[in-house]
């Protein structure tokens, strides 16, 4: 995998939990196969630091940070990564009982715009 650095890394700084990588793990493989692609640390470091890390942290039941209201809004105007982040909290909520929250769901929205993002790059260098 990967991310094994940065898991290790997350592991032992206790950051994550083996729970919070597992799950993490999961919701990488729907995300490479939704987007048709492979995350490593070019394009998905830091949507898997924050999955891991934010899992851990509702899994203990800690407070989270609540989205700034600008951040918010951009991340409704992405509409197809925002529908994508509904059907992976879904997922979480059905499959591990992880309830994220509005603000969550937005944070994983934007980092999946950047994943989107990292795509249109590609593919836009392939045509040039």
């Amino acid at each position: 995998m990967p991310f094994t650095n940065r898991f290790k890394f997350l592991l032992e700084s206790k950051q994550a939990s083996p729970a919070s990588i597992r799950i993490t793990e999961e919701l990488i493989d729907l995300i490479e196969k939704e987007y048709h692609i492979k995350l490593d640390e070019s394009n998905g470091a830091s949507l898997v630091t924050h999955l891991a890390i934010t899992i851990k942290k509702l899994t203990a039941h800690e407070k989270l940070s609540k989205i700034p209201d600008v951040c918010l809004t951009e991340a409704l105007s992405f509409k197809n990564e925002m529908k994508f982040a509904n059907r992976l909290t879904t997922y979480l909520k059905e499959t591990h009982q992880i309830d994220f929250n509005r603000s969550e769901t937005a944070f994983l929205t934007i980092h999946l715009r950047n994943v989107s993002q990292h795509l249109e790059r590609k593919e836009e260098k392939k045509r040039n």
